[in-house]
C-alpha cells in the first residue's frame, strides 16, 4: 500500500528512474526504497525540486561537490532530504563535537559524516580530511566553501586543496530559495590562482538566492 501511495504522489518528471539517473551508479547508497520515497515526498510537499544531474564518473573516482549559498540550517534540512531522495552516498566533514550527541551523531554517521576538529589550522584540517578520504573509494565529498552560515568575506580554500590531494574533480551545486531549487550544475576547473578561483565562484553563486541573503 505504501509503495502505491508513493507512486501516486510523484509526477511523471519525478519518477524513481529520473531521480536515480541524476547521479552516477558509483555514488548511490542503496538506502531502503521507502526512505527514498519519503524524502522525495517531503521535497514535493515543501515545493522543492532538484534540477540537473552529475555526469557519469569512472569507477572509484572521487568528486568534490561544493554547495552554496550556505546561510541557514535549512540548507542542511533540504540538502539532506535531497541526498536521501537521490539515494546519494556522500562524505562530508562535521565538527567532531556534533558526533558525540547520541541521536544526531548516529544520523551524521549514517549520512556519511566524518568528524574533524575544525579548530585546527587550515593545513591540519585538510590533512585530517584527506587522511579520511583516502580510506574511501569513489566518494562524493560535499563541502560548503563558505565554511560557516554566518557572513564571511573570505571563503575557505580547503575544498581546492582536498580536490587536488585526492585527484578529484570539482562540481557545483546550489540552493535557490526564491525558486525552491537544488541545482546540480557543472564542473569547475581551478585555474591555479586561488584568489581568482574563489572570486569566480562567488560571482557564480551570486545568481542564486540564499535563505538569509544578509549572511551571504
Amino acid at each position: 500500500m505504501f509503495s502505491v501511495f508513493c507512486k501516486m504522489t510523484e509526477s511523471k518528471n519525478d519518477s524513481p528512474i529520473d531521480y536515480a539517473n541524476k547521479i552516477p551508479k558509483s555514488f548511490r547508497a542503496h538506502r531502503p526504497k521507502t526512505i527514498q520515497f519519503l524524502a522525495r515526498f517531503l521535497l514535493k510537499i515543501f515545493g522543492w525540486k532538484i534540477e540537473g544531474e552529475i555526469p557519469k564518473m569512472k569507477e572509484n573516482e572521487n568528486l568534490v561537490l561544493i554547495a552554496a549559498p550556505h546561510t541557514s540550517n535549512w540548507d542542511g534540512v533540504f540538502g539532506f532530504t535531497a541526498i536521501i531522495g537521490l539515494d546519494a552516498k556522500i562524505s562530508f566533514f562535521g565538527k567532531y563535537t556534533l558526533f558525540k550527541q547520541p541521536l544526531l551523531g548516529r544520523f551524521l554517521v549514517y549520512m556519511g559524516g566524518i568528524p574533524v576538529d575544525k579548530n585546527k589550522p587550515g593545513s591540519g584540517l585538510v590533512k585530517e580530511a584527506v587522511a579520511n578520504i583516502e580510506k574511501l573509494k569513489g566518494s562524493l565529498i560535499a563541502i560548503a566553501p563558505e565554511g560557516t552560515r554566518s557572513k564571511t568575506k573570505q571563503w575557505r580554500t580547503g575544498f581546492l586543496h582536498i580536490a587536488e590531494a585526492v585527484d578529484a574533480k570539482i562540481f557545483t551545486a546550489a540552493f535557490d530559495f526564491d525558486t525552491k531549487r537544488i541545482v546540480l550544475d557543472k564542473f569547475f576547473i581551478p585555474s591555479g590562482n586561488v584568489v581568482r578561483d574563489l572570486d569566480a565562484l562567488k560571482v557564480y553563486y551570486s545568481k542564486f538566492s540564499a535563505k538569509k541573503p544578509e549572511n551571504y
